[in-house]
C-alpha cells in the first residue's frame, strides 16, 4: 500500500514550515559514465516536455496563480518561479562548464535561491509565463552550444558536484515533476498523471539503477512491494514522494 508523503493541498501540510537544508561541509562527487545516446534521448525529451509545459500555460490566469500548489507553503507562482530560476542555474554551470571551471547553481546558495523565488512568485500571469519562455529558450540555447563543457562538471545547491551531462535529465525531472506540483488540472498539470510516458520510462531506468547501486550486496532489484506498482508509481516512490508500507524510503535525493 502506498501512502502520499502530503503533497496535495490540506491544511495541516501547507502550515508546516518549508525547510531548505544546509549546503553540507563536503562535496559529494557524482560519477557518471558519459553516455551520448543517453544524452541525445534526454535533450530530446526535455524539449518535448518545455513545449508541452508552454502550451499549458497559454491558458494561465492571475487568478491560478495565487492558488496554493501541491507543495507546503508555496503558491502556483512559486512553484512557475522556481521553474523559471532553476532553468537560468543550468544555463550557468553549462556556460561555467564551457570555460573550464566548474560553476555554483545558485551563487549565494540556497538562502539566494529561496529569495528570488519569493520575490517572483508575485507577478502576473503573463509575466510568469514570459520568464518561463524565456528560461526555457535559455536552457535549450544552453546545450546546443555546449562543446566541451559536456565532459565539465557542476555544483548543485546540495553540495552535490556532477557531470553536466547529468544537467538535461536533471531539468526534464524538474520541469514534469513541478508542473504535477502546479495542481492546476483544468490546464492538465496536476500530480503525476500528466507526467509523460517518455520521462516516466527514461528516469525510472536511471532512479532504478541508482536505488540498486546503493543498496546492500546481492540486492539487483527494487523491493517487492515497489515492484509490483505501476511504472510511475515506483518513480514516484523513488523520487520520495509517496511511502510504501513495510519499505524503508529510497532517499536517493537530497
Amino acid at each position: 500500500m502506498c501512502t502520499a508523503i502530503p503533497t496535495a493541498p490540506s491544511s495541516s501540510y501547507r502550515d508546516a514550515p518549508l525547510r531548505w537544508p544546509d549546503r553540507p561541509a563536503t562535496v559529494r562527487r557524482v560519477e557518471t559514465p558519459f553516455d551520448p545516446t543517453a544524452l541525445n534521448r534526454q535533450v530530446e525529451g526535455l524539449a518535448r516536455a518545455h513545449q508541452r509545459l508552454l502550451s499549458s500555460l497559454a491558458d494561465l490566469t492571475d487568478e491560478m496563480i495565487a492558488r496554493p500548489s501541491r507543495l507546503p507553503k508555496w503558491s502556483v507562482g512559486h512553484v512557475l518561479a522556481h521553474i523559471e530560476h532553476q532553468g537560468d542555474s543550468m544555463v550557468r554551470l553549462v556556460d561555467a562548464a564551457e570555460s573550464g571551471s566548474v560553476g555554483e547553481q545558485y551563487p549565494g546558495g540556497m538562502a539566494a535561491r529561496v529569495d528570488a523565488i519569493e520575490r517572483d512568485a508575485v507577478r502576473s500571469a503573463d509575466d510568469h509565463v514570459r520568464g518561463v519562455r524565456r528560461s526555457i529558450y535559455a536552457v535549450e540555447g544552453a546545450f546546443a552550444r555546449a562543446r566541451d563543457a559536456w565532459y565539465g562538471r557542476g555544483l548543485m545547491v546540495s553540495g552535490v558536484e556532477v557531470p553536466i551531462s547529468d544537467l538535461p535529465l536533471r531539468r526534464w525531472r524538474e520541469v514534469e515533476v513541478h508542473c504535477a506540483d502546479l495542481g492546476l488540472s483544468e490546464i492538465d498539470l496536476d500530480g503525476p498523471s500528466c507526467w509523460s510516458a517518455d520521462y516516466v520510462r527514461e528516469d525510472l531506468r536511471v532512479m532504478t539503477m541508482m536505488y540498486v547501486s546503493r543498496t546492500s550486496m546481492g540486492r539487483s532489484h527494487l523491493p517487492e512491494p515497489v515492484a509490483r506498482l505501476e511504472p510511475a508509481e515506483r518513480l514516484v516512490w523513488l523520487l520520495g514522494r509517496v511511502v510504501v508500507d513495510g519499505v524503508e524510503p529510497a532517499r536517493l535525493l537530497g
